[in-house]
């Protein structure tokens, strides 16, 4: 075996054993040599997209195309970092023309079939996730993904088949029990769909979509006490003005945000209309947002000692898994004019907020207001929700239970309306 075969096994050894930071420094070094080292790039573009850093793994992955045009594994993997970057039309034609080298990998067709749903196509991705399934008729995955963008089209009754299917296969699954309820409320199902959003919970106590689903079932089922308990926005929603306490200079932060090269005007699968959003942003000590990132943590650490300390919500089911380690992911979001976000969650949350860099001059009272409880649209509830309304004001801070629904009124006003939206992400041990 010569030295470079010998070098790379380590390195992949190192990979397989968690070793990141070992093969990390034997890869940069063996880059520095021999910066053409397709399989080295690839194996660094590996642990870069292990550690979120999505466009160091793109400038690797990127590297070894050009040595190795169309290696799947490289194609496959860069596909995914695109799709975490937001650029669905790079990434579909990597998955599409990996389609042609393996015209029977499942994983292929499901990814291309996860693209065109988050791109709103659902007629699409049916035909590449009905694909997949003939490939592989009993995974729970592409059944379930099948399931969703029928839903899309408005076949609930098939949709609904499908889910049940997979929640008969994989039934401690809490997005397939939380799926099986959407399309079960989408039929008009309330109390079995507040049956399988209860099964949820108590399988995954922590699960946000649950959460906001008991929320919508208990209400349409008049459970008065439980919708009471849910939206507590008393006890659980919290604002107030940081910038000035925290000597962030909104003008210098509106001049980052708004030169932000990854804004993408209504970025596919986001609740965000007439507007912009970025990816997930760089919070590393490097980066322009350095700053903003230590202030949010201040200010969520004493959040969680707040609501730690606080009586009135002892039991709530929120506070079943609060999180020991976390943290924190970010985007921007500007709305131009009649621009608004659509009732939405966070499920990959546990808390959630948003801090106003400037909340725009609105020429129409209630334009651009942040409303809490309003869930969304295309389902068919008959009862009246509890609603909260907020105006928000420039260097204000907001923070929520990821599972709120919340949306915001169509902005009307001079300049645009910026903010930056964050989620406490748990981390497990």
């Amino acid at each position: 075996m010569n030295h470079d075969h010998a070098l790379t096994d380590a390195i992949r050894l190192h990979i397989r054993m968690g070793h990141g930071d070992h093969a990390r420094e034997l890869l940069d070094a063996s880059l520095k040599r021999d910066p053409d080292h397709a399989e080295h790039l690839y194996l660094r573009g590996t642990l870069n997209a292990a550690a979120g850093a999505n466009r160091a793994a793109l400038a690797d992955f990127d590297g070894a195309l050009r040595l190795l045009p169309g290696l799947p594994p490289v194609l496959f993997s860069r596909g995914l970092i695109l799709f975490r970057l937001e650029r669905m039309d790079e990434a579909l034609t990597d998955f599409e023309t990996l389609a042609d080298i393996q015209p029977d990998s499942v994983d292929v067709w499901t990814n291309i079939g996860i693209i065109h749903t988050r791109e709103g196509r659902p007629e699409a991705a049916i035909k590449s996730l009905r694909r997949a399934s003939l490939l592989a008729p009993e995974s729970p995955l592409v059944l379930r993904m099948l399931a969703n963008a029928l839903r899309d089209v408005g076949e609930y009754s098939e949709s609904t088949r499908l889910h049940r299917m997979v929640v008969e296969s994989t039934p401690a699954d809490p997005a397939a029990l939380t799926d099986y309820a959407l399309s079960l409320l989408s039929l008009g199902e309330i109390v079995k769909a507040h049956e399988q959003y209860q099964r949820a919970l108590v399988t995954a106590p922590g699960d946000q979509t649950a959460l906001a689903g008991i929320y919508m079932t208990s209400n349409e089922l008049g459970m008065g006490d439980v919708v009471a308990a849910l939206m507590d926005y008393e006890s659980l929603l919290a604002y107030g003005k940081v910038a000035t306490e925290d000597q962030i200079d909104l003008d210098v932060l509106r001049e980052t945000v708004l030169k932000h090269e990854q804004l993408l005007w209504e970025p596919a699968g986001r609740s965000t209309k007439a507007g912009k959003q970025s990816p997930m942003l760089d919070l590393s000590e490097a980066s322009p947002f350095s700053r903003f990132q230590r202030m949010i943590t201040r200010h969520v650490e004493r959040r969680m000692r707040a609501i730690g300390q606080s009586s009135d919500i002892l039991g709530h089911p929120w506070l079943a898994t609060v999180p020991r380690k976390w943290r924190l992911q970010s985007w921007i979001t500007v709305l131009e004019e009649g621009g608004q976000q659509t009732p939405h969650i966070h499920p990959a949350g546990w808390l959630s907020g948003v801090f106003y860099v400037d909340a725009g001059s609105p020429r129409v009272s209630g334009a651009g207001d942040l409303v809490f409880g309003r869930a969304q649209q295309d389902l068919p509830l008959q009862r009246r929700m509890p609603e909260r309304r907020h105006r928000p004001i420039g260097g204000e801070l907001v923070m929520f239970p990821s599972y709120f629904f919340h949306n915001t009124t169509p902005y009307a006003g001079d300049g645009p309306r910026i903010s930056l939206a964050f989620d406490v992400i748990p981390v497990e041990r």
